[in-house]
């Protein structure tokens, strides 16, 4: 298992306050309170589509990215609105937007759909960051492939496992989209990731980001290593 410092840790680390359901304005500041903003250079930090406005200039003043969910968690969300969405949230100054793939359309088998309804808002986003959210907690291994794929076809090449809520990635499923894709996808961690020994496992895996709700943990540990 790889060693690895605070700061490298942290640089890709997307520091999420998701796990806390309807969250206040009080506690996303708190939140940030908590990770040290002024310490520590993220991946990215991740806020709901309606705080991105709130908090845009907090973040972006202290030097990190902001980085907002769309059609969250299960992409059950008509194109035209995840479009809206994702214009809505770049307007109020997200960096990176994570889209989730229309999972009931993959599950029908409406394989053009997913394809179509990504690639618009990969387009949308012009040449920012957009990570695509294929659920690999409930999916087989050939289906992640699948989904890996239809999400490489809509000009998407940075996939996040999981929404969270209960749905747990491990370092297999990192290591499914490593072994078929190498290099041609990047893959973030989501779902249970909550100590620096699963951050670690899944790096030696080959994922290139990390996101989690339970930074201070994880990089407490680290500082200790």
């Amino acid at each position: 298992m790889a060693v690895l410092g605070i700061e490298t840790l942290a640089s890709v680390i997307d520091a999420s306050i998701g796990g806390a359901p309807a969250a206040t304005e009080e506690e996303v500041l708190s939140f940030f309170g908590s990770i040290q903003l002024d310490k520590h250079k993220f991946a990215a930090v991740r806020v709901e589509p309606s705080y991105v406005k709130f908090a845009a200039n907090y973040l972006h003043d202290r030097g990190q990215r902001l980085v907002t969910v769309i059609s969250y968690p299960l992409g059950a969300m008509t194109t035209v609105a995840k479009v809206i969405q994702a214009e809505q949230a770049l307007a109020d100054g997200a960096d990176e937007l994570d889209v989730a793939m229309d999972l009931s359309a993959f599950r029908s088998g409406d394989y053009q759909q997913v394809v179509d309804d990504l690639r618009i808002v990969r387009r949308t986003a012009g040449d920012r960051v957009v990570k695509a959210i294929y659920y690999s907690a409930v999916l087989t291994d050939q289906e992640s492939i699948k989904a890996a794929g239809l999400i490489l076809d809509a000009g998407i090449t940075f996939l996040k496992t999981n929404p969270g809520y209960g749905n747990v990635t491990t370092p297999h499923h990192i290591a499914v989209i490593k072994k078929h894709f190498k290099d041609d996808l990047k893959v973030m961690a989501s779902g249970g990731v909550r100590t620096y020994d699963d951050a670690v496992a899944m790096i030696d895996q080959g994922a290139d980001r990390i996101a989690t709700s339970s930074v201070s943990s994880i990089l407490d540990r680290s500082s200790k290593r």
